[in-house]
């Protein structure tokens, strides 16, 4: 009994991993991980890796499946084993693990800020930093004002009652590698005579840009435009739950802690590993149109005209037009020239398209 059971359970998992293999073509590929979780697209090695990897291991249960004599003590000692063997990954992982501040290269966020118990990490209030992206490129001066954004200086002062435009988002919307004034934020604020406002930081998610525009919001007197950067990429930052995060119950959006207890292999599984199966990509795509919807909601009652700016470097994906359809948004088609190649970013060519882009929203009738 012991063993037709055991042997069903090997052939069971191997048949669903030779299953997804073949389902892992070009199509499913594109949708479930270089869209919704690669800012940039991967090498092209690692699908054919990805799905070889998958039938290697099928073929391994296989075998073990038609090998196996199992026993009960014998099971019993393997389980024990499995148990041990996931003690040591998790220990090896907390001993491995360094503050992002100790880490080779740094990410630009964590030279700035600080863990944040509401938002995951945040820029400290009125400080600066002279940085180059470790593959060359210029050193660009970053300067944080005292309510910790992005500004001219880490002396500038906003005017409350100043009518605003107020940028929230991820790294793009920051103007990674690039100086304050060339930033799309700077470029298109100074077009449009407006003070700037820029509450974004590297590697948020929808939820976080959110939290952050919320703030702005509400100590502004006159915020006139809300631009949010949207990225494909965000469907997968969006559900990790390793950070303080939003959820989507009965149609609400609630903001919860970090997963608790901490576990680094589960945070490895499930926050890391860069591939969406359709189920976790449709409570994304139901989570972020919420979050754009709640971002847009709160702009308007402020007084604010919402856009959400969505920067792609070819042709937009289906996902992302799906995701924005109805809401006040606008698709910038950046060619792949323009990816600045020590930073990742857009460069300053890019980032006066998207200025371009806010500047036609805001003076359209």
């Amino acid at each position: 009994m012991l063993r037709w059971a055991g042997r069903a359970v090997l052939l069971f998992a191997a048949s669903l991993l030779l299953l997804a293999a073949a389902r892992a073509d070009a199509a499913w590929w594109q949708r479930h991980v270089v869209v919704p979780a690669c800012y940039l697209p991967p090498a092209p090695w690692l699908l054919p890796a990805f799905r070889i990897g998958m039938t290697a291991v099928a073929g391994a249960l296989l075998g073990l499946a038609f090998a196996l004599r199992p026993t009960w003590s014998g099971a019993a000692r393997t389980g024990v084993a499995l148990l041990a063997a996931l003690a040591a990954v998790e220990l090896t992982l907390r001993v491995l693990e360094r503050p992002e501040r100790s880490a080779r290269h740094p990410r630009l966020e964590w030279l700035l800020g600080v863990a944040d118990p509401r938002s995951g990490w945040s820029f400290v209030p009125r400080t600066h930093v002279r940085f180059g992206a470790p593959g060359g490129g210029p050193v660009i001066d970053y300067s944080v004002d005292r309510h910790g954004d992005r500004a001219p200086s880490v002396d500038f002062v906003e005017d409350l009652r100043a009518p605003t435009l107020i940028v929230t988002g991820e790294s793009i919307a920051v103007g990674h590698g690039l100086p304050w004034s060339e930033t799309f934020a700077a470029q298109a604020g100074a077009r449009l005579g407006l003070q700037v406002v820029n509450v974004a930081e590297g590697g948020y998610g929808s939820d976080q840009a959110l939290l952050r525009a919320r703030d702005a919001l509400q100590r502004l007197q006159r915020p006139a435009l809300l631009v949010s950067t949207v990225l494909p990429v965000q469907l997968h930052r969006n559900l990790d739950d390793s950070r303080p995060h939003m959820e989507l119950r009965d149609g609400q959006l609630q903001l919860d802690g970090p997963f608790a207890p901490r576990l680094l292999l589960r945070e490895l599984i499930a926050d890391r590993v860069q591939v969406l199966p359709e189920w976790r990509l449709q409570k994304s795509l139901r989570l972020t149109r919420a979050i754009l919807e709640a971002t847009a909601q709160v702009a308007r009652e402020h007084g604010a005209h919402p856009l959400f700016l969505a920067p792609v470097y070819g042709p937009p994906p289906a996902l992302l037009r799906e995701l924005l359809q109805g809401l006040p948004a606008t698709i910038v088609q950046l060619e792949p020239a323009r990816i600045m190649p020590w930073d990742g970013h857009p460069d300053a060519e890019g980032a006066r398209s998207m200025a371009d882009a806010v500047v036609q929203y805001f003076s359209s009738p």
